[in-house]
Parts: structure tokens; C-alpha cells; sequence
């Protein structure tokens, strides 16, 4: 079940706010740098690296693992490595918690981790691929009573089992810089999130856009 999609677009601006083209969510609050502007297909977010967007904590958006959730998007990285983790998206557990669900790039490389907060602790994988600088890339986390799986351009790039069970992430969404790490700098589009876990049929229609 679709919760939540942004588009981006010219349409769904409205001053420093993004309106969800699709579901119940709250709009998208643009930080002070960031803004829309022409992308792969209509308009994109674009960040520069120590600016975000957020979109605040409501019900709606707390991601059940017993249920399965999952989150989407494209994303285009304009920037080398910079030496810093830099954050793709993050949610915490609540609103200021360091724990959460989190994609980072890597300090030194275009990989992608992904980290999820357990009752015993962090839980994390590291993609396989290594992301192109300047190009689109579309990259969906899948989420699970099994465990979690990163797909990168609509196929399964690296999966990991999870012995216990996810602190649900109930906070804030960060696009792009968080509390404790700066953002990348690029663009983002189409972002989606699902109260369910979606299968390889589905991740590959979304990437096929």
C-alpha cells in the first residue's frame, strides 16, 4: 500500500513547501538551500549538501517491520566523495533520537550503507554497487519480518537477515543532511513509501520509471 509519494514537480510547490502527489502525508518542508528544479522527469529536489528537506513525524509515516515497509526514490550524485559520511535519507525512531533508519554514502567510496536500529542495537549492510557521479540511480530499501534488502536500478544488489526485531522509526523523515551527518549533494525524485514490503515485480517497475 502506497503511503506517500512526492513528486516534485512545479505543481506540488508551494512556497518552501512540496505537496505529496499521492497519499496522506504531510507536505514536504524545504530547508533553507534547498529547492526544486528540473530534473529527470518534471522537477527534483536538489541539495547541496548541508541542507535538507523534511517531512514531519506523523502517524501515517510510522514504519511497522511486522507489516513491511519500503522506500524508493531516484537519486543522482553530483559530488565525490568528500571524506564524510553524507546522508541520502534518514528517520529516526522519534524526532532528535540518534537511532533510526538511515542510507548513507560512504566516505571514501559511492557505496551505500544502510542501517537499521534493533532492540539489540544497529544493524547495517553496505551495497555492493558503487553509485555513479552524475547519474539517475534508483535505489529501493525493502523491509521485513525477514529481514532487509537494498535494490539498486531494480534489481537486489544485498539482503541481510535480522535476528531481532526494528525500533520502529517513527520521527521525521531527512532528506538529505541529519542530525549528526551532512547530505550529499545532487539530485532527488519520486520519492515513495510503503506500508508494505514490495516484491521484485514492483521495484522493477518502479525503476523502469
Amino acid at each position: 500500500m502506497l503511503i506517500a509519494h512526492w513528486t516534485f514537480d512545479l505543481d506540488t510547490l508551494d512556497g518552501r513547501k512540496v505537496a505529496v502527489a499521492a497519499g496522506a502525508a504531510p507536505d514536504i518542508e524545504l530547508g533553507e538551500t534547498a529547492e526544486v528544479v528540473p530534473g529527470r522527469d518534471g522537477g527534483a529536489l536538489a541539495l547541496h549538501g548541508h541542507d535538507r528537506a523534511v517531512v514531519p513525524a506523523v502517524p501515517q509515516l510510522v514504519l511497522s517491520q511486522v507489516f513491511g515497509f519500503s522506500v524508493a526514490f531516484f537519486v543522482q550524485v553530483t559530488e565525490e566523495p568528500t571524506g564524510e559520511w553524507r546522508s541520502l535519507v534518514y528517520k529516526p525512531v522519534a524526532e532528535n533520537d540518534a537511532r533510526g533508519l538511515g542510507l548513507w554514502l560512504y566516505p571514501d567510496a559511492m557505496r551505500v550503507r544502510v542501517q537499521l536500529f534493533t532492540v539489540k542495537g544497529p544493524d547495517y549492510v553496505d551495497s555492493r554497487t558503487r553509485l555513479p557521479v552524475g547519474e539517475w540511480v534508483h535505489i529501493a530499501l525493502v523491509v521485513d519480518t525477514a529481514g532487509m534488502s537494498l535494490y539498486i536500478n531494480g534489481k537486489q544488489d544485498v539482503g541481510l537477515s535480522l535476528e531481532h526485531a526494528v525500533v520502529t522509526p517513527a520521527g521525521p523523515v531527512y532528506l538529505g543532511s541529519e542530525l549528526t551527518k551532512p547530505g550529499f549533494g545532487g539530485l532527488l525524485d519520486d520519492f515513495r513509501v510503503y506500508a508494505t514490503a514490495l516484491d521484485d515485480d514492483a521495484i522493477r517497475a518502479l525503476a523502469a520509471g
